[in-house]
């Protein structure tokens, strides 16, 4: 296939996804994105990088259906959901087109976490206990019966939105209200009414990058992460690959390639989130896509080579998906966060910090003045920095040293 004729529709490319709209580009196919709002390519960063942007409203299969069909691209040869979010959606678009990708039963799972979970205790996957709750009578009776510390969070969301460590009822009493108030996330997408108590595991964490073509596992990598302390569960920081628990690699990557085929993702880039615990490896949830805070879009390129974007492009073309390494050094994302809510008076030490000869790339994205908190989710960070060095262990000890050096002055 001539990758210049090649017609690849992405929904709604944000944040990781944007990715897919840059290597699209760079290979030469004609990149056409399905948006629900014209602003957006200039919202995302991704303006210039498209031939064609097509109006939809992107929660809705049909509607995403309808604006690709009378688009006027006759053959569209892939369709890829360039938003965790959109993921059910443009699985039944797919389909609806006769195009190949992520089945709607797969594309389902991966977004529902309380489907997940129950797939993973029917196919035997290692993962947390859990109760499926609506009210705070059933969140209480499961966080009795499971015991606490429990984690109580939505079922179909991201970035660590309203995701609460429990330690006992009176605060899962107060945190109820909270959760039942939260009915829509990024997107205009909604919150499902269904919500998650589990068991709370006890362990570092770390994610899985994977890629499966055609069932079989391609790449496989362990990116090591930092969180914040509890009763958050912040990313604080990713290392890739990771800098510990190297002997115990092979048994993530093989939990992972279980999970995968637990909930049938049998083709593409896969973001597979586990804690190793006292008892091995247990899983915490299975991402249909790129992993996201630059861990696809920086440190896997630059530590490895690996362009997980490109690869995803062309094994959805029916291309081989190139994933071989082809650098061996250590990546790291810190990010700056706040330690108290207040007006951000100053960002002492961020000049000489940013001299660093290590520094791959780096952004703030909040100015002086503006209103900022300790972070209970992804979005209260106020930046990052990325670090290449030659090994894991330097790039994490690198990251944490550039971050340590930041004074972050709030009133």
């Amino acid at each position: 296939m001539e990758l210049s004729g090649a017609v690849v529709c992405l929904v709604e490319p944000s944040f990781f996804g944007v990715g897919f709209v840059k290597e699209a580009k760079r290979l030469g196919c004609q990149v056409v994105v399905v948006v629900s709002d014209r602003d957006n390519p200039a919202r995302y960063g991704y303006e210039g990088c498209y031939d064609d942007i097509v109006i939809a409203d992107i929660r809705d299969s049909r509607s995403i259906y309808e604006a690709i069909k009378g688009s006027g691209h006759s053959a569209v040869n892939a369709l890829i959901s360039a938003t965790d979010y959109a993921l059910a959606v443009t699985a039944e678009a797919a389909e609806r087109l006769g195009l190949g990708g992520m089945s709607l039963e797969t594309a389902s799972l991966v977004r529902n976490k309380d489907l997940a979970r129950i797939r993973f205790r029917e196919r035997g996957v290692p993962s947390a206990e859990f109760r499926t709750v609506t009210t705070l009578e059933e969140a209480t009776a499961a966080a009795s019966g499971i015991g606490y510390p429990v984690v109580f969070k939505p079922a179909n969301t991201a970035s660590s939105q309203n995701v609460f460590f429990i330690s006992d009822s009176e605060r899962l009493a107060a945190a109820f209200p909270v959760m039942t108030e939260f009915t829509t996330s990024y997107m205009g997408f909604g919150v499902k009414s269904e919500y998650l108590i589990e068991e709370y595991l006890d362990g570092p964490e770390f994610s899985v990058e994977i890629f499966v073509s055609k069932g079989v596992v391609v790449f496989a990598e362990v990116t090591e992460k930092m969180t914040s302390p509890l009763p958050y569960f912040v990313e604080l920081a990713h290392v890739f690959p990771t800098s510990v628990l190297p002997d115990r690699k092979q048994a993530m990557i093989e939990l992972a390639s279980l999970a995968l085929a637990a909930v049938g993702l049998v083709d593409g880039p896969a973001h597979v989130e586990l804690k190793w615990t006292r008892d091995g490896p247990r899983i915490i949830e299975v991402n249909g896509r790129p992993g996201g805070d630059n861990i696809s879009s920086d440190l896997m390129p630059a530590a490895s080579g690996v362009n997980v974007f490109r690869a995803a492009i062309l094994n959805a073309l029916g291309l081989p998906p190139e994933l071989e390494a082809k650098t061996a050094a250590g990546c790291a994302v810190g990010f700056i966060c706040a330690e108290r809510a207040g007006i951000l008076k100053s960002l002492d030490g961020l000049e000489d910090v940013l001299r660093d000869e290590s520094i791959i790339r780096a952004s703030v994205g909040v100015e002086i003045g503006a209103e900022v908190v300790a972070p209970k989710s992804s979005d209260d960070r106020l930046g990052y920095i990325i670090v290449r060095e030659e090994s894991p262990a330097l790039a994490k000890q690198k990251i944490l040293d550039l971050i340590g050096r930041l004074r972050i002055v709030v009133e």
